[in-house]
């Protein structure tokens, strides 16, 4: 398959070194991920992504109910993860949806980390790839989640 549709790239510079940088990103997100960055009919209560490949990445909500976001792809700490993104342009989870997002997390001296997060693989939304790339650049989208996730970090 030619791959016709860009990969989203972000990044932020926060304020921890690298290995404090994964753990709070992986491992605290409910923290930080922004409550309207959800798909569930409930508010959050816990994001979770299992610390190993073939681990879920989904939300668990108020009500009890559970959402997946995708499976975890690769596990490097503190270096990087992969996961798949699985929601489609419908805004739902989706088994034969896969993209891809890879975080890497480099030292940027001064104890601060370089945050790099690249989504990619947006061929597979197939008619909605332009529209959902243009979705995820958009400032509410990988922008948005990026600075919360880095005012959480230099708060830290």
């Amino acid at each position: 398959m030619i791959k016709t549709t860009e990969a989203v790239r972000r990044e932020v510079v926060v304020g921890i070194p690298p290995d404090r940088a994964f753990e709070l990103f992986t491992g605290d997100m409910t923290a930080w991920w922004p409550a309207a960055h959800h798909i569930g009919s409930a508010p959050i209560a816990e994001i979770v992504i299992e610390p190993r490949p073939g681990g879920r990445w989904f939300t668990r909500h108020e009500d009890g109910t559970e959402t997946s976001t995708g499976v975890v792809r690769a596990w490097d700490p503190p270096g990087r993860f992969v996961v798949t993104w699985q929601i489609g342009a419908d805004w739902k989870y989706h088994d034969d949806l896969v993209t891809t997002v890879e975080v890497l997390f480099q030292p940027a001296g001064g104890g601060r980390t370089r945050v790099r997060l690249e989504h990619r693989d947006l061929d597979a939304y197939g008619a909605d790839a332009a529209g959902m790339r243009e979705t995820f650049e958009g400032e509410g989208a990988w922008n948005a989640t990026l600075r919360a996730y880095a005012a959480m970090a230099d708060a830290a």
